[in-house]
């Protein structure tokens, strides 16, 4: 832009150089007088070197004020630059963000579907703990049971024991060894009444012996150990009238009774029919 103001000012100032040729030539071709070619030359002159300066007042002036507006200019390139900049920069960071933002969103949905999820495990592991506690209730109460049912069985087997014991014993007190066209008892004594009574109030009606028997619990672990008692009272007394020795007013368990409890004996009749 300056180059071009300094071509026009130049033309500018050749083009009044020409001008004031012109004139003055045209005064020497018509010349009144050598006074007056000298004073039109004079005024001529005077008004080219004032054009002339005027013309670099001006230039300076213009030359200045392009020195401005280059310098405004530049200054509006570099502050939009900086603005571009600027907003390159606020671009990248709100990208930045908005992208932390999603990050975030998407880990505050993972840790969602985590709760969820754990949330239908703990669902999942109270239903099996429950019907785990259910089951295992239920287990229990059948242990239980059962353990109750083989302790009842053990009972009564051992009573069996004894009443085959009994039996046995029986076997081998009557004079006969059980004569007769049918099968004989065992009854168990009332601790009160003889043998005669007991048997005679039932259909077996003939005593042939009361026994008293008594056995020790576990094996035997020498020749010299005592496994069991017996006697032989006879028929017709009581005997021995303690209450530990009858059966029928003995506990459950007492066929389990020993020697440590004092319970050695249980009595029984032996009964035939007549």
């Amino acid at each position: 832009m300056t180059s071009s103001i300094c071509v026009v000012l130049c033309l500018a100032l050749a083009t009044v150089e020409i001008t004031a040729a012109v004139e003055l030539e045209g005064k020497r071709q018509r010349p009144d007088s050598d006074t007056e070619a000298a004073e039109d030359l004079k005024d001529l002159l005077y008004s080219s070197m004032h054009n002339i300066v005027s013309l670099n007042d001006l230039v300076t002036e213009l030359s200045e004020k392009i020195a401005k507006l280059t310098i405004s200019s530049a200054e509006n390139t570099a502050e939009m630059k900086l603005s571009k900049a600027e907003t390159t920069l606020s671009r990248a960071a709100r990208s930045k963000e908005i992208k932390e933002l999603k990050t975030d969103a998407a880990r505050v949905s993972e840790v969602e579907s985590l709760k969820e999820q754990i949330g239908t495990l703990n669902k999942a592991f109270s239903l099996v703990l429950e019907n785990k506690e259910v089951a295992l209730a239920g287990m229990t109460a059948q242990m239980e049971a059962m353990k109750e049912e083989q302790v009842e069985l053990d009972r009564d087997h051992a009573w069996q024991s004894l009443h085959m014991a009994a039996a046995a014993a029986c076997r081998g007190s009557t004079p006969t060894g059980g004569s007769g066209p049918n099968g004989n008892a065992v009854l168990a004594k009332e601790n009160t009444r003889s043998c005669d009574q007991v048997c005679g109030d039932t259909a077996f009606n003939l005593c042939d012996a009361d026994i008293s028997i008594s056995g020790y619990k576990g094996q035997a672990t020498s020749y010299s150990q005592r496994l069991g008692h017996y006697y032989n009272y006879g028929c017709g007394s009581p005997g021995n009238r303690s209450g530990r020795f009858d059966e029928v007013k003995a506990g459950g368990d007492g066929v389990f009774s020993d020697h440590s409890t004092g319970n050695w004996y249980y009595r029984f009749c032996c009964c035939r029919r007549a």
